[in-house]
């Protein structure tokens, strides 16, 4: 009869702290898997209380806004009132002044009067029925002319004018005795007498010649 050997391996020592062994193992996971819940239930705690703190809600207090910055106001440019005043107050004193007017040319006697030569006077006052005095009336006449500025403007006129004619027919001390106001009349009664003088007649003695000299708007029509 064959014998049965037994194991040298499977003996009861070994048996025994193979189970304790593997009890422990079983008590060591046991409590690991314990202590590893606790840790991840602790982190999980404090992840959501940051959450919670990261997104809380607005507070209900009003919130203050920064007051908007007001717009800056240019000062407004003053106006140098005085300045213009005086620069108006210039050109109205220069609008007022008036050009005074020219003074009527008085001619220059060519020839004095010798001592003791007799001079007759005809004069508008009393010489109208005078020929010689007609004829002169009548060359001054002719040779007038109207201001052609007094035309325009619708003046007339009278100006009277005193001279003096020598035998030889020349003329001196041409004035005026009674001016008109409108001063081209006065010029134009001067220069009259001066072209008329080649057309005055001869006389015998010399004379002093007085008379009017018109002008109406009527007299230029013709």
């Amino acid at each position: 009869m064959i014998s049965q050997s037994k194991s040298p391996f499977f003996t009861p020592n070994r048996i025994g702290f193979s189970l304790s062994l593997i009890a422990h193992l079983a008590f060591a996971l046991m409590f690991y898997d314990y202590f590893h819940n606790i840790d991840v239930q602790q982190n999980g705690d404090e992840i959501t209380s940051i959450a919670l703190a990261t997104f809380q809600t607005p507070s209900n207090e009003p919130v203050v806004e920064p007051p908007k910055p007001q717009p800056i106001v240019k000062p407004k440019k003053k106006h140098h009132r005085k300045e213009i005043v005086k620069e108006h107050g210039k050109l109205a004193k220069k609008e007022e002044e008036v050009v005074p007017p020219t003074p009527t040319p008085q001619a220059k006697p060519d020839e004095k009067v010798e001592e003791g030569e007799m001079i007759q006077t005809l004069s508008y006052r009393n010489g109208e029925e005078d020929e010689v005095f007609a004829k002169i009336k009548r060359a001054i006449e002719r040779r007038n002319k109207y201001p052609n500025m007094a035309k325009k403007r619708g003046l007339e006129g009278e100006v009277i004018v005193e001279f003096i004619i020598y035998k030889d027919g020349k003329v001196s001390n041409i004035r005026i005795v009674k001016p008109c106001p409108h001063e081209s009349f006065n010029t134009a009664a001067i220069n009259a007498v001066r072209k008329a003088q080649g057309d005055f007649p001869s006389l015998d003695v010399t004379t002093k010649i007085e008379l009017p000299i018109v002008y109406e708007l009527k007299m230029s029509k013709l």
